[in-house]
């Protein structure tokens, strides 16, 4: 969401992103579809916010539908098994690409300057940031269960 609303569309700052997506983080409930329903008010009010909404959420719902009715049709045989035990490394990895390029954005809107990211082995990540005085700061992040 940030590529197309930040960096393709221009509709907002990188600043006015970041500030969304934390106030989106102190409401509970789905963040990116409040975020895209937000987006769509700030641009086209009410209209805007009714179109985003369901532009956000109703492909989700008949893709949710989708693979709910294949799942029962088809979930307990022993070839789909292998599919869905497949979809798990995927989920992660899109969560991931969306995740860490905001983050250290965050960082830096912080003072904090990111200076490398390295394996630590199996264990997790070693991070190393700069603050804005030139001193590091090493912070571990613990590989995920």
């Amino acid at each position: 969401m940030e590529e197309e609303v930040v960096r393709r569309r221009r509709w907002l700052t990188q600043d006015e992103f970041l500030d969304l997506l934390g106030a989106t983080n102190l409401i509970p409930g789905p963040n990116s579809t409040e975020l895209a329903i937000h987006i769509g008010h700030r641009q086209a009010g009410w209209p805007g916010l009714l179109v985003a909404g369901a532009s956000f959420i109703l492909p989700a719902v008949l893709i949710v539908l989708a693979f709910a009715w294949a799942y029962v049709r088809y979930g307990s045989l022993p070839q789909v098994a292998g599919v869905l035990y497949g979809v798990k490394p995927v989920i992660i990895v899109i969560v991931l690409q969306a995740f860490l390029p905001a983050r250290i954005e965050a960082l830096k809107k912080a003072g904090l300057h990111f200076r490398n990211e390295m394996e630590s082995g199996p264990g997790g990540k070693q991070i190393q940031l700069e603050d804005p005085d030139g001193n590091p700061i090493e912070l571990f992040e613990p590989a995920a269960r």
